[in-house]
């Protein structure tokens, strides 16, 4: 009977263990392709205008098998525009695809528009992309986002919310990947340019910077969640199960023994 109980408390423990007591969900950088590396910079923001110039970078990004991502803030690293006093910014437009293509958008997972004290423009030094003038750089940032994502891989576009009357006042800068983190590690040049003003529908970079690998400089924090490993859950259901049973099977032995005497 004492070792009914036994057994049947190790069993609860170690469910219990399984389900409740593997890794916990901490905050983190997601994801992030890289600081910027001084080759080029590409338009990035909205355009408020009918005529006016937009454009915007999706850059991809992978959820690990196994993790579960809970977006709260997105990123973009960008060159002002030297040529043009460049307007504060009070709003960013993020989204995120899936299944994007040569001119294919994909499925928008989840997008909006940051504002106020959610959306923020902080100085990161400067940049010679528009040699021989230089450029301040920035990080155009969305916050306040609650976004679960699955694994798989998706598309990330973060970009200032403008008039777009006179030219692009904010380019993102490419990447080579250093300092990346998550994966890919901005080395697959797997990003497409999307603009309505050019006609251009999701085209791949290199058909505008040329032959190589063009990466852009965007980036994800919030909080990862691990899921219980297969293996833990599998320990756990292979003692835990035919400890039941056990039991189960002593507990009638116990009472079919009593009525006997």
């Amino acid at each position: 009977m004492i070792a009914g109980k036994v057994l049947r408390n190790l069993c609860g423990l170690l469910i219990v263990w399984a389900v409740c007591c593997a890794p916990r969900a901490h905050a983190a950088t997601l994801w992030y392709n890289g600081d910027q590396d001084g080759r080029d910079a590409i338009s990035n923001q909205t355009a408020s205008v009918a005529t006016g110039v937009d454009g915007a970078i999706y850059e991809d990004f992978i959820v690990p098998a196994g993790q579960k991502f809970t977006i709260q803030t997105a990123y973009s690293n960008d060159v002002e525009n030297p040529f043009f006093t460049s307007p504060r910014v009070s709003s960013v437009a993020w989204s995120i695809h899936s299944g994007v293509s040569a001119g294919v958008a994909g499925t928008v997972v989840a997008s909006g528009t940051a504002t106020g004290t959610n959306a923020t423009e902080t100085a990161n030094g400067t940049s010679v992309v528009f040699a021989p003038f230089s450029a301040n750089q920035v990080t155009i940032t969305a916050k306040g986002l609650s976004v679960l994502l699955y694994p798989g891989k998706y598309w990330l576009s973060v970009a200032p919310v403008t008039t777009g009357a006179d030219d692009s006042f904010f380019y993102v800068s490419t990447t080579s990947g250093l300092n990346a983190v998550g994966t890919p590690p901005g080395n697959d040049g797997n990003s497409f340019f999307n603009s309505v003003a050019d006609g251009d529908n999701y085209i791949p970079t290199t058909t505008l910077e040329g032959p190589g690998t063009w990466d852009y400089s965007l980036g994800l924090t919030g909080i990862v969640t691990p899921e219980p490993s297969s293996m833990v859950l599998m320990l756990a259901a292979s003692f835990g199960l035919p400890a039941l049973g056990f039991c189960r099977r002593k507990r009638s032995s116990f009472v079919q023994t009593t009525v006997r005497v």
